[in-house]
């Protein structure tokens, strides 16, 4: 799978996520986000979400939450107050943008 298409099915993943959430908070794991972006559960695909989470971090669009485990995987953390959350509820599309925006850097 050619990784534009990768990446615009995490992208749409992550703003359906933030979209249908309940509470204030959205933890988010590179393997459930390949999961739900329909990608699988192939290294390939979780090194896809890893690589797209990690560079939102980069932005500030999403936070890296502390883990008090010995666990090695990274757990990304959108709050409401957030400005990623903000822009996906009030202009989903918009927010679709500005990610592949941010990604194609």
């Amino acid at each position: 799978m050619r990784l534009e298409v990768a990446e615009k099915k995490l992208i749409e993943a992550l703003v359906v996520l933030l979209l249908n959430a309940r509470g204030k908070i959205v933890s988010i794991k590179a393997t459930s986000l390949a999961k739900i972006a329909g990608l699988g559960e192939n290294h390939g695909a979780i090194l896809k979400a890893a690589r797209l989470l990690q560079k939102l971090s980069m932005y500030k669009f999403v936070r890296i939450a502390p883990e008090r485990r010995g666990n090695k995987t990274y757990r990304y953390v959108v709050k409401a107050d957030d400005e990623l959350w903000q822009l996906v509820r009030k202009d989903p599309e918009k927010a679709r943008e500005v990610l592949m925006k941010i990604i194609s850097k």
